[in-house]
């Protein structure tokens, strides 16, 4: 068995990414939203998103990922989102991110093709099956992205535990518009018959996820 490092939090990642903003059905959500058991039944709305991410520099060392924040759930008196749904392209940050955050990060590998300065094509799969697959273009005028006006506080369940952070970041953002997006419903939520309120591509980008709350279940 490989040994992995251990790469503790917090971490301070850099990078390039795009976020898709939706807002879903409560019966897509139920019906394919991947929600661990622990916040079945709770979903109370909210904007849900899926983050295509590019990471240039972090602890972990550079890897992609894709990840899917149904909402905001009902959990010992909060709202909070939770991380349904993640691949990550390297075993460090598989391990580290259940480790750290209890993120169910699963392993797969990415392409992320530059065709121009504003065209990119991005291609996920995992063996010889493809999870997603987008063609994105993005441009006009950049302004200002912060966590701070719209925030996305976790909680995450691994090994009977819960896992409380709220991850803060910063940016230049860009309108983008998808023109190609594919989905393998059987291993990411399909989102392509639902509503994309806006798309946001983010570069560069300043993450920081700190030490996270522990609590028992």
């Amino acid at each position: 068995m490989i040994e992995v490092p251990r790469h503790p939090a917090p971490w301070h990642l850099t990078g390039k990414g795009y976020i898709l903003f939706y807002r879903l059905q409560k019966i897509f959500i139920e019906n394919h939203g991947n929600i661990p058991e622990f916040l079945q039944g709770k979903f109370t709305g909210g904007f849900g998103c899926v983050m295509l991410v590019d990471y240039a520099t972090s602890d972990a060392g550079p890897y992609g990922e894709l990840l899917f924040i149904p909402g905001k759930f009902h959990h010992e008196g909060k709202k909070l989102n939770t991380i349904s749904k993640i691949y990550v392209s390297t075993i460090d940050s598989v391990v580290n991110g259940r480790r750290n955050w209890g993120i169910p990060k699963e392993q797969a590998e990415f392409v992320f093709d530059q065709i121009d300065e504003h065209h990119e094509h991005i291609l996920i799969t995992k063996g010889t099956q493809p999870i997603a697959e987008f063609s994105i273009r993005s441009g006009g005028l950049s302004f200002p992205v912060n966590t701070r006006l719209m925030p996305f506080p976790l909680v995450q369940k691994h090994e009977n535990e819960y896992f409380y952070t709220t991850f803060t970041g910063k940016g230049k953002g860009k309108f983008a518009h998808i023109e190609k997006i594919s989905i393998n419903d059987k291993l990411f939520p399909d989102v392509c018959s639902c509503k994309l309120l806006i798309a946001v591509k983010v570069e560069p980008f300043f993450i920081e996820f700190p030490k996270p709350e522990i609590g028992n279940s």
